[in-house]
């Protein structure tokens, strides 16, 4: 796909003036701790703005909101607005009503997977995309793409849609609540046991993939556990074999190893739950955790001050992911200057995050694809880590796809995602047009050059009132240069 003529002709004018191409990625792309963009002079902290502030919580908790609900939730206040996204179990779902469910086709495929198997993965990838589109409960669905970042599994091992499907399901219902609770799941999942070799665990020869796994990426770090606590682990989590005719994990007694074992100083004679409870009642667990939520969700590289707050409220609550959110969303980190325009957006928070802003309706053929080569191919992860985020989003090629993929829903005029410029919201002259864009896409907060280049691209020449050759035209640059900006490329 490339960008269309007049578009990419308005990219190189603009271009020169240093506000696309190089100078935008460095802008992006700065330091990893930061990944801030300087808001406009006059402005100390944009986030004093309660309009603002709002849009920034609904970016970070979810996946944006468009103009009329933003101004639902200013109204109903900002500490009110992080109970709703918090607290919505008592709410029906618009996803279930909007959203298909998805049913795997058990039959055999002839030609996997590029068969009816691979047409089956984008449909349970479209199907995830769907609900982030459509929830009313979008923390719900954000903290399911951070876990699967977290306690991920992919298609590249697993090769089960079911087991997959399952794993989402799983993270879902336990998004919210206990860490505990999440991780003993976890430890018995089909997915999880084929991801990291647990399937294959016996008493006589114990898998350490999953034991090590679970403290070096899913609880407490490198460095807080010896290669003695790996073992151990291993020997706890022995007997589980996941059953491919029903689809189900079952133990073995005879396969699991009863024996005595010592782990973090510990010794009985541990199951895999045992580990995990040992697990979480560490310090180290609640730090790691904490520090890891936060840096997704607020900035990167917590002070420890923040970090030691945050873990106080982890063990208190008995590990309970919902109390720390709340924290993070209510500290005053996460409404200060260093937390606004802190972090790249994702290609899924891209994709989903610009539909749900400028209210458009998909059925997501083809976003799966989409979001893929932006570098982020979900149920798919690269490794074990998941995705590294940050810069690693914005390399040359990535970027370019995600340009274009922007352009493309400025110039579509009709069907699915179209179109753009239905979000003019009564505005009758080009100056309040404009305006109107800048303060939904980029909470009208721009760098003053960037804003003069902007205006002066929409407004030169522009007629007293609104015309179809103004909207079809310079409005559209317009539009596709604020989704361009560093501004709108940051959450």
């Amino acid at each position: 796909m490339a960008v269309s003529g007049d578009v990419k002709d308005t990219v190189q004018r603009i271009g020169r003036r240093g506000l696309l191409g190089a100078g935008l990625l460095a802008a992006l792309s700065g330091a990893d701790g930061g990944m801030q963009l300087q808001a406009a002079e006059a402005t100390p902290n944009p986030l004093d703005d309660a309009r603002v502030r709002t849009a920034h919580v609904l970016r970070r908790a979810g996946f944006g909101a468009s103009p009329a609900e933003i101004d639902q939730f200013v109204a109903m206040g900002y500490q009110p607005t992080v109970d709703w996204l918090l607290f919505s179990e008592d709410r029906p779902d618009a996803a279930d009503a909007l959203v298909e469910p998805f049913v795997y086709d058990p039959t055999p495929d002839s030609n996997p997977p590029t068969g009816k198997e691979g047409k089956q993965r984008e449909a349970f990838k479209r199907w995830w995309l769907l609900r982030m589109r459509y929830t009313s409960r979008p923390l719900v669905e954000k903290m399911t793409l951070f876990w699967h970042g977290l306690l991920t599994s992919g298609f590249g091992k697993v090769n089960s849609v079911p087991y997959l499907q399952q794993q989402n399901e799983l993270l879902r219902a336990n998004a919210l609540g206990s860490y505990q609770s999440m991780l003993i799941g976890v430890s018995k999942d089909p997915a999880m046991l084929l991801w990291l070799d647990g399937n294959n665990s016996r008493k006589r020869s114990p898998n350490e993939n999953y034991g090590r796994e679970l403290m070096e990426l899913f609880s407490m770090g490198i460095g807080n556990y010896t290669e003695e606590d790996v073992k151990s682990a291993a020997r706890a989590f022995t007997g589980y074999l996941v059953n491919q005719q029903t689809g189900k994990v079952e133990f073995r007694p005879r396969e699991w190893d009863e024996g005595e074992k010592t782990f973090l100083g510990q010794t009985g004679r541990w199951d895999g739950n045992d580990i995990i409870d040992i697990i979480c009642r560490q310090r180290t667990t609640a730090e790691y955790i904490s520090k890891r939520l936060f840096s997704f969700f607020a900035y990167r590289n917590p002070a420890p001050a923040t970090v030691s707050r945050l873990a106080d409220v982890f063990q208190t609550s008995g590990y309970n992911i919902r109390m720390v959110m709340r924290e993070i969303f209510l500290s005053p980190e996460f409404v200060s200057p260093q937390a606004y325009r802190a972090l790249v957006k994702s290609p899924v928070e891209l994709v989903v995050g610009t539909l749900r802003t400028l209210d458009l309706d998909t059925d997501a053929d083809g976003l799966p694809y989409q979001t893929r080569i932006m570098g982020q191919d979900i149920f798919n992860p690269p490794n074990v880590a998941g995705w590294p985020g940050g810069a690693a989003w914005l390399s040359n090629s990535v970027w370019l796809q995600r340009i274009n993929w922007l352009n493309s829903m400025v110039t579509k005029r009709n069907g699915p995602e179209g179109t753009i410029l239905a979000m003019n919201e009564g505005a009758g002259t080009p100056a309040g047009l404009l305006h109107a864009y800048t303060r939904d896409l980029v909470d009208g907060v721009l760098e003053p050059d960037r804003r003069a280049a902007i205006e002066g691209l929409a407004l030169q020449g522009a007629p007293a009132t609104l015309t179809p050759q103004f909207l079809n035209r310079q409005a559209r640059h317009a539009v596709y240069l604020l989704l361009a900006s560093p501004d709108y490329q940051l959450a």
